[in-house]
């Protein structure tokens, strides 16, 4: 699919092994506590065979105490960023191959479990090691991460299909809900999928209680056929957090439309696999720390633009002004004229994490991603012989078997239990060797 960078260029990702792309160490010397005593504190990127120590900052062996992360040898190889090679450290500019995805991660990880929590790529963990040095350093800067931010919002609105100036940018899904929970209009009717994670449908349920409108749950295959004219808005996660089922998005859009009603699409367990067009909806939103590999704490909105301002600003604050740095202080906030107006003030790190995260997807493509997570999942269908879906998705759900959890976690492998089946989730760091150990644990059905 891609070529990598010319080799010239310095932030190339070279042709190594996944063994080899590892923190290297030595390993014709064996590791103890002496030799390990003899390389602590040592600065010299020539200790380590590829990259070596990340070089210390001026001033950090102050007061005689090397700063924790610089120039110390590590016993363990994910105990600390700076035992990470350094051709895997940043992203190039080119267009990325799975396999070459694949090197940005600890390999041989055995992890199933995307639709928990996404693995970050090394690019991803030494972005947010030197936000946290500069911090502690006093270079970190207010404005310095707003263009973090900025540039996350940018990437994320390409991968959904949409301008920057449709994105707002909080901090979890439900705080989004909430804004969209006050907008809806008294005395008509929101519709639900029955088996919703709740942060998508809890906001709603509270007004519901106070009196403000219905809420009434349904089928997430009845969604379409249930819609009446008294539905104002139709809640549905694109892909299902409890087993992966996906929705009819298209039968969705169309009998909303039909109706006059919103949709709120929550793309959380869906983009960095799924493609998406957030043009089709009224709103969509995504928390990215699962298959977009972001750091917990960065969520998204896609608004429709005749809703940005329809929506009220709940939390207006300072990062949701027209020019915020202007807005620091009272007594006016003008608020920004597009999606912006629904910002909140961003927590740093998470957004530090989210730049290479999302360029790292956006390098890989959402349809090569699709192509590798769903085969995955398809081939592990197949070999437990469960239906595959019409549209599959990544995540499947496996029932009926009472210690699936031990059984995978004996392979090496995590996997998670949600409802009555054990939830496992392929992704860009997944292989079919995980695929065949999944088999083996669970007992492959295969005739």
């Amino acid at each position: 699919m891609s070529q990598q960078p010319a080799a010239n260029q310095p932030n190339d990702i070279t042709a190594t092994t996944a063994k080899d792309k590892l923190m290297n160490t030595d390993d014709s010397k064996p590791t103890t506590p002496e030799t390990q005593a003899s390389t602590a504190g040592r600065g010299d990127p020539q200790d380590r065979g590829g990259g070596g120590p990340l070089p210390a900052p001026r001033g950090a062996t102050t007061r005689g105490r090397l700063l924790p992360g610089y120039g110390h040898s590590m016993p363990s190889p994910m105990e600390c960023p700076c035992d990470i090679d350094a051709a895997v450290r940043e992203l190039g500019n080119g267009p990325l191959t799975i396999t070459e995805a694949q090197q940005l991660f600890v390999p041989d990880s055995g992890y199933l479990d995307t639709a928990t929590y996404g693995l970050l790529s090394y690019p991803t963990i030494m972005a947010i090691s030197k936000g946290l040095m500069d911090w502690a350093s006093g270079k970190a800067t207010p404005k310095g991460h707003h263009l973090e931010v900025t540039e996350a919002r940018g990437t994320f609105g390409r991968l959904v299909q949409v301008p920057a100036s449709h994105v707002a940018v909080r901090a979890t899904t439900a705080e989004f809900v909430a804004v969209i929970a006050d907008a809806v209009p008294e005395g008509t009717t929101v519709l639900i999928s029955e088996k919703e994670f709740t942060s998508a449908w809890g906001p709603f349920s509270v007004r519901c209680e106070q009196g403000r409108y219905r809420v009434r749950f349904v089928p997430l295959d009845r969604l379409a056929d249930e819609m009446t004219d008294d539905v104002s808005l139709v809640v549905v996660s694109a892909a299902q957090s409890l087993d992966g089922a996906v929705a009819d998005l298209n039968a969705i859009e169309d009998a909303a439309k039909e109706h006059g009603a919103w949709t709120m699409i929550d793309a959380t367990q869906s983009i960095g696999w799924q493609p998406l067009n957030a043009n089709h909806y009224t709103f969509l939103i995504c928390h990215s720390y699962k298959f977009l590999g972001v750091p917990r704490g960065a969520t998204f909105m896609a608004i429709s633009p005749d809703m940005a301002r329809e929506l009220p600003a709940i939390g207006a604050n300072w990062y949701s002004g027209e020019d915020i740095w202007n807005s620091l202080y009272g007594p006016s906030l003008i608020l920004a004229s597009d999606a912006r107006r629904h910002d909140a003030s961003p927590a740093w790190l998470s957004w530090l994490g989210a730049v290479p995260a999302l360029k790292l997807i956006e390098q890989v493509g959402v349809e090569a991603i699709n192509r590798h997570d769903v085969g995955l999942a398809n081939a592990f269908r197949e070999g437990m012989r469960i239906p595959i879906p019409r549209v599959a998705s990544p995540i499947v759900s496996v029932r009926g078997i009472p210690d699936a959890e031990q059984r995978l976690d004996g392979q090496g492998l995590r996997a998670s239990v949600r409802g009555d089946g054990v939830r496992l989730a392929f992704h860009l760091y997944n292989d079919q060797e995980d695929v065949q150990k999944a088999l083996r644990a669970l007992g492959s059905r295969r005739a």
